[in-house]
């Protein structure tokens, strides 16, 4: 996570200003900050009302709206004479203004409590934030870029499938199991020399090795 200032800060609950049809996110999505990415760039988890992760999405902060739950100032307790005298339409306002405040502090308390269990339970189980792999396979594709033009298509698609993959709520394990076999394998049929050819196969065996998937190198003969 990068300690730079940020217009928005981990774990804020946010909504997206303009849908993301591509992703079946609308506008006014609400979601939660999990992963300072970049400055203005943040990784923002979509759960439901059950905590369950429906989509994690990179997004700029310009998509972005934090929602917040108190008023910059307090107001008077002047209007306090609920029932007595003539205020009790006011004093009805201001009652129902601090129950509706309560409400929208405690539901911030709890999906902020979701958030933390969410991302503790995504660690525990892949080893890595969804985050993390997006940069080791950001640094995949750079090395891609070097291999021979006859190999070089089929290398970045199958890396950009495993990203697609990583980034879905529920990973089809298999599927990115043959993704990373494949790219292992064109690791070991290049014969030109690559720079990064080593950290690249070092990349798709750390993949593997967060998400729980047991890889093996090819035999070269």
């Amino acid at each position: 996570m990068l300690a730079t200032p940020n217009k928005f800060n981990l774990l804020d609950i946010v909504a997206l200003k303009t849908p993301l049809s591509e992703h079946n996110l609308l506008a006014g999505q609400v979601g939660t900050i999990v992963e300072i990415l970049a400055p203005e760039v943040y990784e923002v988890e979509f759960s439901d009302d059950d905590g369950q992760t429906y989509a994690m999405q990179a997004l700029p902060a310009h998509q972005l709206l934090k929602l917040h739950y108190k008023p910059l100032k307090t107001m008077s307790n002047t209007i306090n004479q609920f029932g007595k005298g003539d205020n009790v339409a006011g004093d009805k306002i201001q009652g129902d203004k601090n129950q509706n405040d309560f409400k929208n502090a405690t539901i911030g308390i709890v999906a902020q409590n979701q958030a933390q269990a969410t991302v503790s339970n995504l660690n525990q189980t892949s080893g890595a934030s969804v985050a993390e792999l997006m940069q080791i396979i950001s640094t995949m594709r750079q090395t891609a870029a070097q291999f021979p033009p006859d190999i070089r298509d089929d290398i970045i698609i199958d890396i950009d499938d495993v990203k697609e993959e990583i980034q879905k709520p529920e990973r089809n394990l298999l599927k990115v199991k043959k993704r990373l076999l494949a790219l292992l394998t064109a690791v070991s049929v290049v014969a030109a020399p690559i720079a990064g050819m080593t950290d690249f196969a070092n990349n798709i065996m750390e993949i593997g090795s967060k998400l729980g998937i047991e890889l093996k190198l090819p035999s070269v003969k």
